[in-house]
């Protein structure tokens, strides 16, 4: 699973997920604004901690921004892997959102969006973390909670240019389960992965199955899935989990093989997939 390991992260802190290539919500063309978002000041060089907090709360959390606080000390760096981390230690899913496109569908949806943004230059970045609650006039002006002020209104030439500095980098903070409305197969698993790779396995499995639930052939999620089972104890789910795994990967090695772990712990033999083991006999 190291390959995926590293997936999981990268695709989040460097947004390779690419480019959301459907239409927001609604056509763009009503004023959406998220409810339900707490506003904090961003006072001193909180905008961490207040935009994170924001993000959890939102999500069902009760987290305020001195609870954070410590994550974010001396945080002088690109923050971005803090973002991450406190999103998945915290037990919710981080899914990564780039592009104006994906910020209107996912506001739309009803999914406020955190904003990395570079208010210095490329040599000596400022960064500066805000949260995007909704926008007005079609797309024309923004409305994010940044500063101290809640719900200000931002061109959206100078949120995207200013969002541009970071290569667009963004996140949505959803309850495991729940999918982004820009949900891509690759980089939901990835998503699912980090849960099970903080140690958040119910939670990985409650996001594993809402990969399973729109893409049911995955062999990369049925994997996940199975491990984060295994470790909870459900070695039964885990077995169905790793046969199905075998079926529909190429390589079904790695599936029988946890597979044939799984079986001897409950005491049993493993019953292969048909599909299974005909490429293993090849």
């Amino acid at each position: 699973m190291r390959v995926l390991a590293a997936m999981a992260s990268m695709c989040l802190l460097t947004g390779c997920g690419g480019w959301f290539s459907g239409k927001p919500a609604g056509g763009g063309s009503a004023d959406i604004r998220v409810s339900g978002v707490p506003f904090y000041p961003q006072k001193g060089f909180r905008c961490g901690p207040s935009a994170m907090a924001a993000m959890l709360q939102w999500s069902g959390l009760d987290l305020t921004p001195a609870s954070l606080d410590g994550r974010f000390m001396g945080e002088m760096d690109d923050p971005r892997v803090t973002l991450v981390d406190t999103t998945r230690q915290a037990g919710r899913l981080a899914y990564p959102v780039s592009g104006m496109e994906a910020l209107e569908a996912e506001l739309a949806a009803g999914h406020p969006v955190l904003i990395l943004e570079n208010l210095g230059v490329a040599a000596d970045p400022l960064w500066n973390c805000t949260v995007a609650i909704g926008y007005e006039g079609g797309g024309a002006r923004f409305l994010v909670n940044g500063g101290d002020e809640p719900a200000k209104q931002m061109s959206k030439g100078l949120l995207e240019r200013l969002w541009a500095e970071t290569n667009y980098w963004g996140m949505v903070v959803l309850r495991p389960g729940e999918m982004p409305a820009t949900a891509r197969q690759t980089d939901m698993v990835a998503a699912a992965h980090g849960l099970e790779s903080a140690g958040r396995h119910w939670e990985a499995v409650l996001a594993y199955d809402a990969v399973l639930s729109r893409w049911p052939n995955d062999a990369t999620a049925q994997m996940g899935l199975g491990s984060s089972l295994q470790l909870l104890g459900d070695l039964h789910g885990a077995a169905d989990a790793f046969r199905a795994a075998a079926a529909e990967s190429r390589d079904p090695a790695p599936a029988l093989e946890a597979l044939s772990h799984v079986a001897a712990e409950i005491g049993d033999q493993p019953t292969l997939p048909k599909k299974a083991s005909i490429n293993s006999a090849n």
